[in-house]
């Protein structure tokens, strides 16, 4: 009996697991304030992205590979037909240490590009070991210093006496690119104690004559005689810098390099900015790549010049699918320091109407991808309530501030039904917050006046007074007119805070808040407004050093008729208690929640996009409801619940009947979610590509289609599979 006891014990955990089982919903429709569309609204936004390509799924097509350095994360879309759609599986195939910056280059020349990341003591490097049919897949490289010695982990260059690390400040974003044409990368980068260019040279093609590997000399400090001197001043050839001592500038904030040839003259030129600019500088070689000529600096581009309010950093890869590479401008932050930092149009994109050896750069939007998808800017906050009495959900999103410096609530009415769920975007201003002094504003709706109306309550900053507050407004959907009021909580700038009702299940709300410690605190409503500190480290989520202001949100998750915790912070991902108000310090905390479906259908810990906001609403009227999630990206991501359901390797597709009478109805149905495209046997496309919800029927009525045989294209993860359709 004693060993029976123990079995059960030591299963529990995963049995609790298999009552949170999720994957990502993209399903939903959302269409923008024209009622356009959206192709990837529940992608998650973007703020400060680096831009990459690489063939994600082995189709031969490049993939777009971004990391955000706000979120800490990688974001990957795939190219199906030349659209991007986004492919969040694709996102823990990378290394788990990945930090500040990634390049992808092709440093062996295997056809398989490479992954560089930054490290504290310089760069690390993982070679791409994909194989045919195969996941993606990489191997960290070590590099010998000297026998006897252990192999570095970060890359090595031939010094003034001998090797060392090829050090970067943690800010910097080197270029990494063949300048001698000889085959193998070599490496710009700024001096780390001071403003002028290093170029280490690759000598693996002199010494080895090959390619494949990465042995570097440094040729130079100064290259091309250049010396930042601060944003838009330089001393050329050589001079230094005026007013300092000694000609020597200390290396202050980060540095983003892009060397390119502009011109088409078969030298390199460099793009060049800093943390504190506001541009892009480029600075034109006038000699070659080996003997750089550089007389004078301009803004780059010459025609509509990148301008953001803090580190721009460009970016030179083919996004549109013409085989030409392009410019994308990003800001290069870690996180929003001035609030007028418009992160919802924070990816600039030159289209190349030359070639990729001399470009042509036309400015064609600020918002790429962003404006195919739900982006607020920067933290996200989402809330769900029914504010127009129709029965149905309606998705509200508060914001951290808007260029304006104020925050703002934007909603997305639900044009769709409490079965079938379906948002257009109304307004980006509900109840004219922008208009106030307040910025970070956090959003909640609740009764917090006990009148069984529905209240909304936020915390907010003051431009004003310059604090943080809880306030409300009581019965927000039918006030005639409001005034908002104050709750007597002391809470400081990005404090989270969720009402539910935790102690006696009194009916009155009392407040779990997030500290910056990474505390949770729990507040007891003692009545008439009340609330003083019952625990200051609710469920022993205590002051940690990893852990910054815990989110959470209260809801039934499974269906039990007892509520659980969700809780979040810095790290982007999801913890869940279950039953939390029988659970205690040692009860478990569930994180691995969200389905890899590449990976054997494994769960994991997944990262939505740095903080995280978690909020619980029911979309499809079921018994289990939705996790939605906001982030520090600005964007939403849903997550349905999929308890007892086991995928197998393969997709299950149905489509019936078949054949089928012209304009039927057909029925689709896949056991996950999908894109479907429908080609003719000549290869046209026909209509738009649609997505269907895993599990779920859906009702195509084929009015598109004459009598023929028709191709259904099924993208699931990342892969493509086809069935053919008989109309007559």
């Amino acid at each position: 009996m004693r060993r029976f006891i123990s079995l059960v014990f030591l299963f529990m955990p995963l049995l609790l697991a298999a009552q949170f089982n999720y994957v990502l919903d993209s399903t939903i429709p959302v269409h923008d304030l024209d009622a356009r569309k959206l192709s990837m609204p529940w992608a998650g936004g973007i703020n400060a992205s680096q831009y990459n390509t690489l063939d994600l799924n082995g189709d031969d097509q490049p993939d777009l590979v971004l990391f955000d350095r706000m979120a800490n994360k990688v974001l990957t879309y795939l190219n199906v037909d030349q659209h991007y759609v986004y492919a969040a599986e694709y996102e823990s195939l990378f290394p788990k240490n990945i930090a500040n910056w990634i390049l992808l280059r092709d440093y062996n020349c295997d056809g398989r590009k490479d992954l560089f990341t930054s490290d504290v003591l310089g760069i690390r490097v993982y070679a791409n070991t994909t194989e045919p049919g195969e996941l993606l897949s990489w191997r960290q490289i070590y590099f010998f210093a000297s026998p006897g010695q252990r192999k570095s982990e970060v890359l090595l260059t031939k010094g003034f006496n001998g090797l060392i690390n090829l050090q970067l400040q943690y800010d910097d974003l080197p270029a990494i690119v063949d300048a001698d044409g000889d085959g193998d990368l070599d490496i710009f980068n700024m001096q780390y104690s001071g403003n002028t260019i290093e170029f280490h040279k690759n000598v693996s093609n002199e010494r080895h004559q090959t390619c494949d590997s990465l042995v570097f000399e440094r040729v130079t400090q100064q290259w091309g005689g250049v010396t930042d001197c601060g944003c838009g001043n330089f001393a050329l050839n050589g001079t230094p810098c005026p007013l300092v001592p000694g000609g020597r500038t200390e290396h202050v904030g980060g540095k983003s390099i892009l060397m390119l040839d502009v011109d088409g003259d078969a030298d390199l030129d460099f793009i060049y900015s800093e943390s504190t600019c506001n541009n892009l500088y480029l600075l034109k070689n006038d000699g070659t790549t080996e003997n750089p000529l550089i007389n004078n600096h301009s803004n780059f581009p010459s025609s509509s010049p990148v301008n953001f309010y803090i580190f721009p950093a460009a970016y030179y890869e083919d996004v549109d699918f013409d085989g030409v590479k392009d410019v994308i401008a990003t800001p290069n932050i870690f996180s929003k320091t001035f609030f007028n930092t418009d992160l919802a149009s924070s990816n600039w994109f030159y289209k190349n109407k030359g070639t990729s050896q001399n470009p042509n750069l036309t400015l064609t939007t600020k918002n790429f991808l962003q404006d195919e998808m739900i982006d607020v800017g920067d933290n996200a906050i989402p809330a769900f309530a029914d504010f127009d009495a129709d029965g149905d959900l309606d998705l509200f999103i508060s914001q951290h501030s808007t260029p304006a410096f104020t925050s703002a609530i934007y909603l997305y009415q639900n044009i769709g039904s409490r079965d079938n769920p379906e948002f257009k975007l109304a307004t980006k201003d509900y109840l004219g917050f922008s208009l106030t002094n307040f910025y970070n504003l956090k959003i909640q709706f609740a009764d917090i006046t006990s009148d069984n109306k529905i209240d909304l309550i936020f915390t907010a900053g003051s431009f004003q007074t310059g604090t943080t507050k809880i306030y409300y407004l009581s019965d927000v959907f039918h006030a005639s007119s409001q005034s908002i009021q104050t709750l007597n909580i002391d809470v400081v700038p990005n404090d989270n805070v969720h009402f539910a009702d935790v102690i006696g299940n009194d009916g009155k709300l009392d407040a779990l808040i997030g500290k910056n410690n990474g505390a949770l605190e729990l507040w007891g409503n003692d009545g008439n407004f009340n609330f003083t500190l019952k625990n200051a480290s609710f469920l022993g989520i205590s002051t940690s050093v990893i852990r910054q202001n815990p989110s959470c949100v209260i809801a039934d998750l499974d269906d039990d008729k007892k509520n659980d915790l969700i809780t979040s912070d810095q790290s982007g991902k999801l913890t869940i208690i279950s039953n939390f108000l029988e659970a205690n310090e040692s009860s478990s905390r569930i994180t691995e929640i969200v389905l890899s479906p590449l990976t054997d259908s494994t769960f994991i810990a997944r990262n939505f996009g740095g903080r995280a906001w978690p909020t619980v609403a029911n979309l499809y009227n079921t018994n289990k409801p939705n996790i939605v999630v906001g982030n520090i990206l600005g964007g939403i991501q849903i997550l349905k619940n999929i308890d007892g359901y086991t995928l197998t390797k393969d997709p299950v597709i149905q489509i019936y009947p078949n054949p089928a009478e012209k304009a039927q109805y057909i029925t689709i149905k896949t056991d996950r979610d999908a894109s479907v495209q429908i080609v003719s046997l000549l290869g046209q496309r026909i209509g738009e590509s649609f997505l269907i919800s895993g599990n779920k029927t859906t009702q195509y009525r084929n009015t598109l289609l004459a009598s023929g045989v028709y191709l259904f294209r099924f993208t699931i993860g990342g892969k493509s599979y086809t069935k053919r359709v008989v109309i007559y």
